[in-house]
């Protein structure tokens, strides 16, 4: 059944006039009689009767018009209803973006192709990773970028007030599930030449990483931004990453589709806004 004649016949039931009821759709009189009559055919029976200069809606028309209202009220309310975004973030980065209505925050999977497929189908709106891989699929957008810091427990035994490069690879690490391009998330940025490391424990994120190594004789290394927030309230000590290393970025991740949505248009400038607004305040 055509969903215009519904709406009609419950604004005519409603005004009790072709009149007003074509006043308040924006049609003219005549279309408005026309699709009383059509829906009259396919329920077949009449639902309007004259009574004077006004209409009588029928008893089959005030049953109709109980449940059709509902009905009404029901898809309306659904199409209205504000969209639910979500949204794949690196929780190392949760503490720039804050809360943002109706948006959803999911710790990535640690399988780089595994995002890419979610945003191909639509299960995520957009990613905000670290990673660099390429694909004509999607934009990238760099919203911002991190520095590696490495992380110890403030009353290392060894690592007091600085930490110099042999120290680095004497120690035990704690280090990264995820994968990204088929490497570990250092040796994406380092910009010389890795020498093995003492792998100790692998956290699938930065909170774990730190929980981990608050707790042990271990290092782990975090984002700037977050050694910052929680250095002091997890008794941390934070050191500069004694190696060469590229600043990691931060892309927005997205697929092409979604460019001209207004709705997607909105969720990306609300994100990049609060990246801006909480970088300022650590």
């Amino acid at each position: 059944m055509d969903m215009n004649l519904i709406r009609t016949f419950v604004s005519v039931y409603q005004h009790q006039s072709y009149t007003r009821a074509a006043e308040n759709l924006g049609l003219t009189q005549p279309a408005v009689s026309m699709a009383i009559k059509r829906l009259e055919a396919e329920v077949g029976t009449a639902l309007f009767i004259k009574s004077g200069r006004s209409i009588t809606p029928t008893h089959r028309a005030e049953l109709l018009a109980s449940e059709l209202q509902r009905g009404i009220e029901i898809i309306d309310n659904a199409i209205s209803a504000k969209t639910q975004h979500s949204v794949y973030c690196v929780e190392g980065l949760s503490h720039l973006i804050g809360d943002l209505d109706d948006t959803i925050f999911k710790v990535p999977p640690l399988d780089q192709e595994l995002i890419f497929k979610d945003l191909r189908s639509q299960q995520v709106d957009l990613a905000i990773d670290t990673t660099t891989s390429k694909d004509s699929a999607f934009v990238m957008d760099l919203i911002h970028q991190e520095t590696i810091k490495i992380i110890c427990r403030k009353d290392h035994p060894r690592i007091v007030s600085q930490l110099t490069k042999e120290q680095f690879y004497q120690e035990s690490h704690v280090v990264f599930k995820a994968r990204r391009e088929g490497r570990q998330f250092l040796d994406l940025f380092a910009k010389e030449a890795l020498r093995p490391r003492r792998e100790k424990q692998e956290v699938s994120t930065q909170a774990n990483m730190a929980l981990a190594v608050a707790d042990s004789d271990h290092l782990g290394l975090v984002f700037g931004s977050f050694a910052r927030k929680w250095e002091n309230r997890l008794n941390l000590s934070v050191f500069d990453i004694p190696l060469e290393c590229e600043q990691v970025p931060i892309h927005m991740v997205y697929h092409q589709r979604s460019i001209n949505d207004p709705a997607h248009i909105k969720l990306r400038q609300k994100i990049i806004a609060s990246f801006k607004l909480n970088q300022t305040s650590l």
